[in-house]
């Protein structure tokens, strides 16, 4: 008989994943062999949170769940940052940790953490397995990951049970296998497709309201979200705005689904870059038209304060939260019987646009001649200087708040950053997973110094893999965010500065190329030399942090 560890593997190599990310520990090597044995290769981190990282955006990219595996105690505890990431941004993803053998567990207490407990807060679903009936276990626990909302689950496994021989038993009468931490539909045998859906639950108002809504206004705005699915959606949502000629905002999640180049695109909500004067605007309107909108990417509660109506595949009504109308179902088929009814024109114009681009370039824009380089002429030269279909990565804090704006996204699944959750030293391992995903394309991963500094060891990781691609490190030495909060509020400085570090030194310490640029001339030369370069490339950009103070989130 096969054992509990070899059963994992095989059902999880029959359902497509190739491929695991890190950090091995004695407790979790049995398991390790029985994947290396079924065909799935694994990826060695110097860190578990950028194994928890790169499966989240794995599972983004493939929109199949990608896999982390740690060992128990304090590799599980590390490893939580990219699967509570995944909650939050909505990603498919499998957590594997060793977990105490079930024989000694009431006896020790070293490193014995009820890991389920530990994952439980922010998976969707969280079991043990004991031997018995892994296969149909695994394959619910998938089911559950791919299930809209997609999101993360954790499988412990104890080391004794991963050597055990697996047996299957028919579930007693009243049993049920383990339930999820939310409710989902029941798996059939088949597992659910990407732009499969649960089925709709009746919405508290339906698609009559928000059509009459609509009849109502004067001056909606389209705010596009990360519910919405690039292949099934993009072009009923395009369709539906351009024959409504809507003005049209992302969320960072959505950057893509719309071209940022078309003459409806306004700009990017939901707590970035010059966000008051988007939310002037928003106040300025008379409706907001949530399409896949969900407010876990809102750091604010405009979605509450103003009126908003909902069309999506699920419904966005949470805890005390809901909005003032909301159609659930086939976005498709919504949209286009809203854009059969609709009344319009609206009163937008051409100035519009025109008027709000400019209010938003000129919060955008350094007020005075910076000392280093600008972060927001950064990011649009360095947008002049990739291809329109490159993959761009972002880290948290003012990195993110800047290039979320200012960086132009035209096709979906180009842009990556993490916002429902919002964790610093995300970046780099999305750029890293995005290679694996995309072996073809040109990739540039933004980071501050904060971010990188939590995580550059695993340039060891990207050289020893031979993972190429350019990092662009905005280095004010800083954690110029709070920094910048700090000033506003009128507080000293305190416990936000760091000492210099130069990260183009430190990068070829680990074997990667590195070079330090204050100005865009020297930008220019750098870049060209980074994009031929044999290894992943680091330039080391000395910024400027002044604009932050004024770019008000």
């Amino acid at each position: 008989m096969p054992t509990c560890a070899e059963i994992l593997s095989r059902t999880l190599r029959e359902a497509g994943i190739t491929r695991m990310f890190g950090l091995p520990g004695g407790e979790i090597l049995d398991f390790m062999e029985a994947a290396r044995r079924a065909g799935i290769e694994f990826l060695l981190t110097r860190h578990e949170a950028t194994a928890s990282l790169m499966a989240d955006v794995t599972g983004q990219i493939s929109r199949r769940p990608g896999v982390c595996v740690s060992t128990l105690g304090p590799g599980a505890v590390n490893m939580t940052l990219g699967v509570a990431n995944a909650f939050l941004d909505r990603s498919p993803l499998i957590a594997i940790t060793a977990s105490h053998a079930l024989a000694a567990s009431p006896l020790a207490t070293h490193q014995n953490l009820d890991l389920n407990a530990v994952y439980r807060p922010f998976t969707k679903l969280a079991m043990t397995l004991d031997a018995i009936n892994t296969a149909s276990k695994v394959r619910r626990a998938i089911a559950a990951s791919l299930a809209p909302r997609m999101g993360p689950v954790h499988i412990a496994l104890p080391s004794d049970v991963a050597r055990s021989q697996e047996s299957e038993e028919a579930p007693p009468v009243n049993s049920q296998l383990p339930t999820p931490n939310s409710q989902l539909p029941t798996p059939n045998s088949q597992l659910p497709t990407s732009n499969s859906q649960t089925p709709s639950p009746k919405p508290q108002n339906g698609l009559e309201h928000v059509a009459r809504a609509l009849q109502q206004s004067r001056r909606p705005v389209a705010v596009l979200g990360l519910d919405l699915e690039h292949r099934a959606h993009a072009a009923a949502v395009r369709h539906f705005v351009e024959s409504l000629r809507l003005p049209v905002f992302v969320t960072p999640k959505a950057k893509g689904i719309f071209p940022e180049d078309h003459a409806l695109f306004y700009g990017v909500c939901a707590g970035v870059s010059a966000d008051t004067v988007v939310l002037d605007l928003f106040r300025r309107s008379d409706l907001l038209v949530g399409i896949g909108f969900e407010p876990v990417e809102s750091d604010k509660l405009w979605h509450h304060e103003l009126p908003l109506v909902s069309v999506g595949p699920l419904s966005i009504a949470s805890g005390a939260y809901r909005p003032r109308a909301e159609a659930v179902g086939d976005v498709v088929d919504m949209l286009g019987r809203l854009e059969r009814d609709a009344p319009g024109p609206f009163d937008w114009t051409d100035g519009d646009r025109a008027t709000f681009r400019g209010q938003l370039d000129r919060a955008l824009r350094p007020q005075s001649r910076p000392r280093g380089l600008s972060a927001y002429e950064l990011t649009r030269r360095l947008r002049e200087l990739f291809p329109r279909d490159a993959i761009f990565t972002t880290d948290v804090g003012s990195v993110k708040m800047v290039t979320t704006q200012a960086w132009t996204t035209y096709e979906p699944m180009t842009f990556f950053e993490s916002n429902g959750l919002s964790a610093m030293s995300y970046s780099l391992p999305a750029a890293m997973a995005a290679r694996l995903q995309f072996p073809g394309r040109e990739i540039l991963c933004t980071i501050g110094d904060g971010g990188f500094g939590m995580t550059l060891a695993d340039l060891e990781t990207c050289v020893r893999e031979d993972l190429r691609f350019v990092i662009i490190v905005f280095n004010d030495s800083s954690l110029s965010l709070i920094d910048a909060a700090q000033q506003r509020r009128g507080y000293p400085t305190l416990g936000v500065r760091y000492g210099a570090v130069d990260f183009a030194t430190v990068a070829r310490g680990f074997g990667a190329w590195g070079a330090r640029v204050r100005t865009l001339e020297e930008l220019d030369d750098a870049l060209a030399q980074a994009r031929k370069a044999d290894r992943v490339a680091v330039v080391d950009v000395l910024i400027d942090p002044a604009e932050y103070v004024t770019q008000r989130c």
